[in-house]
């Protein structure tokens, strides 16, 4: 069993294959038809791959308690209940998220291709995972892509002491001739709240000034965390505010009307929305990625501060880091790991084959 060593905590090293196994036969033992099973399985190991780790397995014991408590319908279909040529409304039934994004993700594009533009959105589902991944995959198939969710999260609204807003992300794609999609994907608080489960996995503190307790106090340790702060003050809580206009009461699916106000929801539940434009419909794809190259290069060639050994684009980490752990592993921190052995042997399931 190969083991590193990641801020003085060790962990055992997975194949991405046999993480996307178990993931899938876990979800399979609980009712879950195989394709979704998969489509869920796909969406965690992306997050890993790519160094997301906060949205990736660690997501797996609560998903579990989401079915077990009837938050997530195992047997639920996503249904196309508004349909028309540029735009659409697909409910969820409270299914799994990432099976209704990518069928949105999917017809967002074929919609695009037809007449150019297309918005989409997605109401009444779960957890959706790492919504980068939906741009990244509708940015593959040479479209840019904008996307916007919204959801139950532990974020205060802007001079708040009490969760008051979700932590409603947004990311951005665009195909480029050199390196592939160049993707942009952002939580509107300060930190995700998937670094807080993962520090809690890691034992990692959180840094000052982006989460408070329960009694609305700053804190570093991710046990203690429970709220998390909007980025940038009033910039961040506007922002997850307009998504929430644009993805949920939109789709005549609002949720913190619901969470603050007489109904008092506490269900998990998130919407999306999803705007894919085909390039081609508005010049020749080859010459939007010679000059989405060309930006690059001249950025990526500016004077650097100090302290830097070079200038990044969004998403270029990341990709490095899915290309070393496709290669190496992934890591599971030991804490994880034992969960995992205790989801197996209690679905009898087999476990995770280390590396």
């Amino acid at each position: 069993m190969k083991q590193q060593t990641n801020n003085g905590k060790a962990s055992v090293l997975i194949t991405h294959e046999e993480l996307h196994r178990f993931i899938r036969d876990v979800l399979m033992a609980l009712g879950a038809r195989d394709s979704d099973a998969a489509g869920v399985a796909d969406g965690l190991v992306w997050s890993n791959l790519r160094g997301g780790d906060g949205h990736g397995v660690s997501r797996l014991p609560r998903y579990l308690q989401m079915i077990e408590r009837g938050e997530i319908d195992t047997k639920a279909q996503p249904q196309l209940v508004h349909d028309r040529p540029a735009t659409f409304v697909i409910d969820s039934g409270h299914g799994f998220g990432p099976v209704a994004c990518m069928k949105a993700a999917t017809l967002a594009v074929e919609r695009a291709k037809a007449i150019g533009v297309c918005f989409g959105l997605v109401r009444e589902t779960t957890h959706t995972g790492a919504i980068g991944r939906y741009a990244q995959w509708i940015a593959q198939q040479n479209c840019a892509a904008l996307i916007i969710g919204a959801g139950v999260g532990p974020m205060a609204f802007h001079g708040a002491r009490v969760v008051s807003m979700g932590t409603n992300p947004i990311a951005v794609a665009v195909p480029t001739g050199t390196n592939g999609p160049m993707l942009f994907d952002m939580a509107t608080s300060t930190i995700s709240n998937g670094k807080i489960v993962q520090a809690r996995t890691t034992g990692a503190a959180l840094p000052p000034g982006t989460v408070l307790t329960g009694a609305g106090e700053p804190t570093t340790d991710p046990r203690q965390a429970e709220i998390l702060l909007p980025l940038g003050g009033a910039k961040g809580s506007g922002l997850s505010l307009m998504f929430e206009m644009l993805a949920s009461v939109l789709a005549a699916a609002p949720i913190y009307a619901r969470v603050l106000g007489r109904e008092k929801l506490t269900r998990n539940v998130a919407n999306l929305a999803i705007l894919a434009l085909d390039v081609a419909s508005f010049r020749p794809l080859a010459d939007f990625e010679h000059d989405a190259d060309a930006l690059v290069g001249i950025l990526k060639s500016l004077p650097r501060l100090v302290g830097f050994d070079e200038i990044t684009m969004p998403g270029e980490r990341s990709a490095r880091t899915e290309t070393a752990r496709r290669e190496n592993g992934i890591p599971i921190p030991s804490k994880l790991w034992e969960e995992l052995q205790q989801i197996a042997k209690a679905r009898a399931v087999k476990m995770v084959a280390a590396k």
